[in-house]
């Protein structure tokens, strides 16, 4: 592929901005509530537009548009669930996470019902974090191997090394000024493609979207009452519900995002700036795939890479049809290492606050169970949870660190061991799928109910519901024996989770502390 001047003189600033960005908001980290945290006091317009970049990711700026023109807006029936489940996380969980005053989700679940089902959650959350960002980090490193012609895992690992240096070296602030500008290149980008579209195809811009919209490519809305219809409105509003509520309420990757605000308030709005925006930015992507298919329409050749899969369909139109040397497609390829940094550095980040707050720091809490029971005898005051320890000095900072580098390492594993996947988007809603309905469920237990639910019972609900789930994929897969459409795995798992929580108490549903059950 041939860049101009002008297209690598732009990838040359971004990734300049990129790493300068992420140096200078990153500096002088104190402790771990600075690189976990960013001392609770980042803005919400930054936190908003970090959110829109890791939310939106590789998946939407490459996948999205790849089915767009394969197919039609299917896909956007889901932004009304999406809202929906926004409105949730902000007026239902944010409250309880602010007033726990907690570093992770999973240490709000911890106060509510004690350190079992706090491991888990935690550790559910590594998986499902490992897998989704893995698919994401492969969607981003496919697209520029083709567009580079370069090996696949040497893409996957170098994208995983840029991320791993400022996210290591900056924390959370480091993740969002970046995320911010992440989020303007690959916004900036995809207005790019489309005004190119607008102009390379004849006719006017009504007539372009006239011509999408005869060839049905603009259908959105779907009726039936089919259960397993997996593009009809009322399945994938109901699933977009609920994934929400999963994706941005308990996955600490970008809940953690809302806790670096000052308060509630800045919080919720940071999450409702997203919740809005939302929309015209996964209008655009699809409306890039659909003016994509007008114009090869009008081409005497078939679109480059359609036949292996339309996930190729767009990496191959940058690098075959936009044009050398003006400036967009250097804009474009940094979009797509954007969307790329944007999902990475966040995983990073997030699952380095999960193994510091969730397990090392608790770790040694145990280590000081001979002093706490000093303190209960003489009636000292007592370490109970990790947030009454201090925000961590350099040691728990330098342990922090290096869970970035090997969470980096894990992912770009994933990622490669992924590389076979011929349908991203399916894919990584189908696996993510198996692992959230555990988490959300035992989450709504705890901000729905005030003593129901117990430690040990949520871990049987949690691991029920995973495991339920992975025999249902495994009977549908290879036995076909049975089918439930993807939509469903992620409601049935939270349904799971939360009945068998509810109704199959094991005793309080309060945390008990190391002195005593509490009343």
């Amino acid at each position: 592929m041939n860049l101009g001047g002008l297209d690598i003189a732009v990838l040359s600033v971004y990734f300049v901005a990129t790493v300068g960005i992420g140096l200078w908001a990153g500096r002088r980290e104190r402790d771990t509530t600075d690189f976990f945290l960013g001392g609770r006091e980042q803005h919400w317009f930054i936190v908003g537009l970090s959110i829109i970049a890791t939310e939106v990711s590789a998946l939407t700026f490459l996948i999205v548009p790849g089915r767009s023109f394969a197919d039609d807006w299917w896909y956007l029936q889901m932004y009304a669930g999406a809202f929906v489940g926004r409105l949730v996380i902000a007026y239902l969980f944010l409250p309880a996470f602010y007033g726990g005053s907690v570093t992770t989700v999973y240490e709000y679940l911890g106060q509510r019902f004690g350190p079992k089902t706090q491991t888990t959650a935690s550790l559910f959350f590594v998986a499902s974090r490992v897998v989704g960002s893995g698919f994401r980090l492969l969607a981003a490193s496919l697209a520029i191997s083709i567009l580079f012609d370069w090996p696949l895992a040497a893409v996957i690992l170098s994208v995983t090394a840029v991320a791993i240096a400022y996210t290591a070296s900056g924390g959370i602030k480091a993740i969002i000024w970046t995320d911010a500008l992440q989020a303007v290149v690959f916004i900036g980008a995809g207005l790019g493609a489309l005004f190119f579209l607008f102009d390379a195809i004849p006719g006017s811009i009504a007539e372009n979207i006239e011509a999408a919209s005869s060839a049905g490519k603009l259908r959105t809305f779907r009726g039936g009452f089919e259960f397993n219809g997996d593009k009809l409105f009322w399945v994938l509003f109901i699933h977009a519900i609920v994934q929400n509520m999963a994706a941005l309420g308990v996955d600490q990757d970008l809940t953690q995002r809302m806790l670096t605000c000052p308060d509630l308030r800045r919080g919720q709005r940071s999450l409702i700036f997203n919740a809005v925006t939302g929309l015209p930015v996964v209008v655009l992507f699809l409306m890039i795939g659909s003016l994509m298919y007008v114009y090869y329409a009008q081409v005497p050749v078939a679109p480059i890479g359609m036949a292996a899969s339309p996930d190729r369909v767009f990496p191959n139109f940058i690098a075959n049809v936009i044009p050398a040397g003006a400036g967009l497609k250097g804009l474009l390829i940094a979009g797509i290492f954007a969307a790329a940094m944007s999902s990475l550095d966040s995983a990073l980040g997030a699952l380095s606050s999960s193994a510091v707050t969730d397990f090392y720091k608790p770790w040694k809490l145990r280590r000081r169970a001979s002093a706490q029971a000093k303190a209960c005898g003489s009636g000292g005051a007592e370490v109970t949870s990790v947030s009454e320890l201090e925000g961590g000095g350099v040691g728990d900072l330098v342990v922090a660190r290096w869970c970035t580098v090997g969470f980096g390492m894990l992912l770009a594993g994933a990622a490669i061991g992924f590389s076979g996947s011929q349908e991203l988007l399916e894919d990584a809603f189908g696996w993510v799928g198996l692992i959230f309905g555990g988490l959300l469920g035992v989450f709504l237990v705890g901000v729905t109910t005030r003593r129901r639910g117990s430690d040990g019972v949520n871990v049987v609900a949690m691991l029920t519901s995973v495991a339920g789930l992975a025999l249902l994929k495994y009977l549908q897969s290879e036995r076909e024996i049975v089918y439930i459409a993807w939509p469903w795995w992620v409601v049935l798992g939270t349904g799971w989770t939360y009945l068998f929580a509810v109704f199959a108490r094991g005793g309080s549903g309060g945390r008990g502390d190391t002195c005593g059950d509490r009343p």
